[in-house]
């Protein structure tokens, strides 16, 4: 299904850009990143399955929501270096991201919010959502306009041939 996408995914590009410029100062003149979390979109008929990396977060820190189209994950990670000059380290390095995001993606129409499921293990968000079934393919059987009609159980073609028409059994 090519029309399931991120929101973001033709910008893919600055949402990099974006990652690296919104940076704070965190004492010392030590940089941190925004924490925006990896995700994968797997579609197949059935359903859409998202692959969210989301380390060191717990599920009380994560919500997630369907409003129409949009499925939105949010959730933060804390700073963990409160204080920094303060007591005594220097913050020289940080390369880990942190703060508060949110992830919106796109997802086909009428889909039922009650039939997603969720879990996480391991620092990592599955997400399962079944295809509305008016989007999953359906096989249409043809039939043909001069089909035979189907012979009785226990009668060959050259018997039907030999009855009368209109002949009782």
């Amino acid at each position: 299904m090519n029309d399931m996408t991120f929101l973001f995914e033709p910008f893919a590009p600055l949402v990099e850009l974006s990652r690296d410029m919104n940076r704070a100062l965190a004492g010392n003149g030590a940089v941190v990143r925004s924490f925006v979390p990896a995700a994968d979109v797997i579609v197949t008929q059935d359903e859409v399955t998202v692959t969210m990396d989301v380390p060191g977060l717990k599920v009380d820190d994560l919500s997630i929501e369907l409003q129409g189209d949009t499925l939105t994950v949010r959730g933060e990670r804390p700073f963990p270096y409160a204080g920094g000059e303060d007591d005594g380290r220097t913050l020289k390095r940080l390369e880990r991201g942190f703060g508060a995001f949110a992830r919106v993606l796109r997802v086909p129409s009428g889909l039922d919010a009650d039939a997603i499921t969720a879990s996480m293990a391991d620092g990592v968000l599955t997400l399962h959502i079944p295809m509305p079934e008016a989007r999953k393919p359906r096989r249409i059987e043809i039939s043909s306009s001069g089909a035979q009609p189907a012979l009785e159980q226990g009668t060959t073609d050259a018997e039907q041939e030999r009855e009368p028409a209109g002949a009782a059994a």
